[in-house]
């Protein structure tokens, strides 16, 4: 039995996530000069289950705009992808003992991880940030600036919560 089945996609290896996927490479646009728009340098990334698509194409590599695709799939993947937590029985995962305050790079290969946890943290603490906090171990300012840090994952908290009824966040440095 494949242990990758009960993964979410944003944490398949990028083999396994690219056989569930269509890939593109085509000629970019913009500016980048003549030997970026001679060659088919360009990326895009569908994950055939989800519909959900990442584009690249700032490099003249296609290696490296494939990389760059790849990362933002697994974040769009990671936004968009809730899964159920009973907060009764939850417990934060070891991992996050190692990055206080929920500090990490975008980079992280476990940063996608993280960011479906905390989303799914809040959705089952009725996207009270104090209480998934709580939840995660974390103070509410290190998890207001976790959320705020990362602007795609602000702007999908904040459009939740106006979806709710319910007042924005707010963050003051």
């Amino acid at each position: 039995m494949d242990s990758s089945a009960d993964l979410p996609p944003w944490e398949l290896d990028d083999e396994k996530l690219m056989r569930q996927c269509r890939f593109e490479a085509f000629v970019g646009s913009g500016p980048g000069g003549q030997r970026r728009h001679r060659t088919n340098s360009a990326v895009r990334i569908t994950h055939l289950p989800t519909g959900i698509t990442a584009i690249e194409q700032s490099s003249r590599s296609q290696r490296e705009n494939r990389i760059h695709a790849l990362r933002s799939l697994r974040h769009k993947m990671a936004l968009s992808i809730r899964r159920e937590v009973d907060l009764a029985t939850f417990l934060p995962p070891d991992y996050l003992k190692e990055y206080p305050g929920l500090r990490m790079s975008p980079k992280n290969p476990l940063y996608p991880r993280t960011i479906a946890l905390v989303l799914d943290v809040m959705k089952a603490a009725h996207w009270n940030v104090a209480h998934a906090a709580v939840m995660l171990g974390v103070s509410t300012t290190a998890l207001t600036r976790f959320l705020h840090d990362d602007h795609l994952l602000w702007a999908h908290v904040q459009k939740k919560l106006a979806e709710l009824g319910m007042p924005p966040l707010r963050w003051e440095r």
